[in-house]
C-alpha cells in the first residue's frame, strides 16, 4: 500500500495493476473508495473527494449530514399553500388566526422536514411532547389531520398520518345550566338588562355564542328568527338555517332591553360584540349571580335537555340546533329517557313499597260463612 497526499488514503492497487484506493485509519477497518481518483489532466476528481469525505466520517463516527429537501417538500411550504387555500380562507377570522398560531409553532421546529415522510408515530410523539399541555397536544393532532386531508384533496400527499391517533386530554364536557341556576340568574339579572337578554337568547333560540353575537331584528321574520348559522356557513354541505319562533320569555325580553339596529346585544361603545368579548362579558354575568361553573354553552346543553325531555324527535332537534348528524341529538334523547325510566322505576319501587306497608284486613271467607250457618 503506498500513502497519498490524503491523510488516512492509501493506494492499493490488485495484482492486475488495477487501482484501488483505500481510506484506513488505526483501530478501524478500511473503507474501499470506488470512485476514479483523477481526471485526464491530473486533478483530484470532485466525485472521489465527496467518497472520500464521507469515508472519513463514518470511520470517525460522526454523521454525515443530510442534504435538506427542497422547500417544496417541506411543511414550512405545504403550511404556506394550506394558508393561501380557498379551504383555510373560508374560515372565520378568529378560526384561521387559532391555526395559524398552532401551525407556525409546529414549524418553527419541523419546518423543514419532509411532510411525505411523517408518520402516525411521529404525530403521537409531536402530541407526546406537548403532554404538559393535553388540550393544546390534542388540538395540534385535530390542525394536522386537516391539514393532511386538505393535502391528499389537492394532490400534495397520498396519506394522512393523524387519522386514528387518539386523544389524551379527556374532557367532561360543558356544565349544563339545572333549572334552580336558570332561576338564580333570572333573579339577580331583571328583564330589561342586557344580562337577561342573553339569557333568554341563549335559552329560548338555543344558539351558539357565535350566533348569539349576530343575531339581531333584521332576523325577525313573520314571529320568528331566521338566520344562517355561523359554524359550517362557509360550505354548502354543512350550511345550516335556523328558523324557530320567538317564544314569549324572549319577546318580552327583547320589547324591555335597549338593543342595537344589527343586533340585540352591544357592548358598551354600542358597537355588537365580538364572539370572544361576548363570551368574556357572559362570564362576568354569570360571576355576578354567584354562577362561576356556569357557561353561555351550558344553557345551549341546557335548552336541548329540556327539549328532549319533553319528547322532541331527533330530526326536530337537528332542526333547532343546527347539527347535521342525528347522532348529536340522540345523545340528549337518551340521557333524557334514562332520566325517565329511572324516574318510573322508582316511582313503581315506590308503590310497590306503599302496598306492602299496608295490612290486610283480616275477613271472613266463604267458607267460613257457610260452615257457621250449618253450626246454627
Amino acid at each position: 500500500m503506498i500513502k497519498t497526499r490524503l491523510r488516512y488514503c492509501v493506494f492499493d492497487p490488485d495484482r492486475r495493476g488495477n487501482p484501488r484506493y483505500y481510506v484506513r485509519k488505526p483501530g478501524s477497518k478500511k473503507i474501499r473508495i470506488r470512485e476514479a481518483f483523477e481526471d485526464r489532466e491530473g486533478n483530484i476528481r470532485p466525485e472521489f473527494m465527496k467518497a472520500y469525505f464521507a469515508a472519513l466520517e463514518s470511520l470517525s463516527g460522526i454523521p454525515r449530514p443530510l442534504q435538506p429537501p427542497p422547500r417544496e417538500k417541506t411543511f414550512d411550504w405545504l403550511v404556506d399553500q394550506y394558508y393561501k387555500s380557498s379551504r383555510f380562507k373560508g374560515f372565520d377570522p378568529a378560526t384561521q388566526a387559532d391555526k395559524r398560531s398552532v401551525l407556525n409553532r409546529f414549524c418553527e421546529t419541523a419546518g423543514n422536514l419532509p411532510y411525505a415522510l411523517f408518520r402516525t408515530k411521529d404525530v403521537e410523539a409531536s402530541q407526546d411532547k406537548r403532554r404538559a399541555t393535553p388540550a393544546a397536544a390534542d388540538k395540534l393532532v385535530k390542525y394536522l389531520r386537516a391539514l393532511f386531508a386538505w393535502a391528499i384533496k389537492s394532490g400534495h400527499a397520498k396519506s394522512n398520518p393523524a387519522v386514528g391517533v387518539e386523544k389524551i386530554h379527556e374532557t367532561v364536557g360543558w356544565h349544563t345550566w339545572s333549572l334552580a341556576e336558570i332561576a338564580v340568574y333570572r333573579q339577580h339579572h331583571e328583564v330589561g338588562t342586557k344580562a337577561r337578554l342573553a339569557l333568554e337568547i341563549f335559552l329560548n333560540v338555543g344558539a351558539r355564542i357565535s350566533d348569539v353575537a349576530r343575531i339581531g331584528r333584521q332576523h325577525e321574520v313573520d314571529g320568528r328568527l331566521r338566520f344562517v348559522a355561523w359554524k359550517g356557513r362557509g360550505k354548502k354541505k354543512t350550511r345550516r338555517t335556523i328558523d324557530i319562533p320567538i317564544s314569549a320569555d324572549l319577546a318580552v325580553s327583547v320589547a324591555a332591553t335597549s338593543t342595537g339596529d344589527l343586533t340585540y346585544l352591544v357592548a358598551e361603545s354600542g358597537q355588537p360584540f365580538t364572539i370572544n368579548g361576548l363570551g368574556n362579558k357572559m362570564r362576568d354575568w354569570c360571576d355576578a349571580a354567584g354562577l362561576h361553573h356556569c357557561s353561555a354553552h351550558g344553557l345551549r346543553k341546557a335548552s336541548a335537555v329540556a327539549m328532549a325531555e319533553s319528547g322532541v324527535t331527533a330530526p326536530e332537534l337537528c332542526a333547532v340546533f343546527g347539527w347535521g348528524k342525528l347522532e348529536t341529538a340522540e345523545i340528549y334523547i337518551r340521557e333524557a329517557n334514562a332520566t325517565r325510566m329511572s324516574a318510573n322505576a322508582f316511582a313503581r319501587l315506590e308503590e310497590y313499597r306503599n302496598r306492602k306497608s299496608i295490612s290486610p284486613s283480616v275477613t271472613k271467607t266463604k267458607s267460613e260463612t257457610i260452615r257457621k250457618k250449618n253450626r246454627d
